[in-house]
């Protein structure tokens, strides 16, 4: 069988717009997890304040654990699929080995997929009943450890070479 120029571009179409249309479902559900979740949040916790944009959902709030501590401003960044990225904006929190934070990109750190037996699954766990309460606990613990100097809370050693 011969082929032209025009049977080339048909087969490249084809090809194409599977792939087009593959990620189009992809895109649509990931928009649909995050509007559900806005939607949780916001029905939740009045003190936070979400939007959507091309990058995802974005939830900033302030939170103060006690009379007595700082204030915290925090972000909550998801992008519908993977596990999402919390940060403290203020006051700046410089990363430490002996505080539950990721070394790269400086994220809190709220649980261990193997000892918390959690695998994030965006169709099966939601940022409302997960993140933000684990979220205001790590402040918490984060007070405490201002206090004794020793994080309280469970959890499993992540050592960095930049704090050597």
């Amino acid at each position: 069988m011969e082929l032209n120029t025009s049977h080339i571009l048909i087969m490249a179409g084809k090809r194409f717009h599977k792939n087009r249309l593959k990620r189009r479902k992809q895109n649509l559900i990931a928009k649909s997890i995050l509007i559900r979740e806005k939607k949780f949040i916001e029905s939740h916790f009045d003190f936070l304040i979400c939007s959507i944009n091309k990058k995802g959902l974005c939830c900033t709030g302030k939170y103060k654990p006690t009379i007595h501590s700082k204030t915290y401003t925090f972000r909550i960044t998801y992008d519908g699929k993977y596990s999402p990225d919390i940060h403290v904006i203020e006051p700046e929190i410089e990363y430490h080995d002996d505080i539950h934070m990721y070394p790269k990109g400086e994220s809190l750190c709220l649980y261990h997929p193997e000892t918390d037996n959690l695998q994030w699954d965006s169709k099966v766990h939601n940022i409302y009943d997960t993140i933000i309460p684990w979220t205001l606990e790590w402040f918490v613990y984060y007070e405490l450890y201002l206090i004794t100097g020793k994080w309280e809370h469970p959890f499993v050693p992540h050592r960095s070479s930049k704090a050597k």
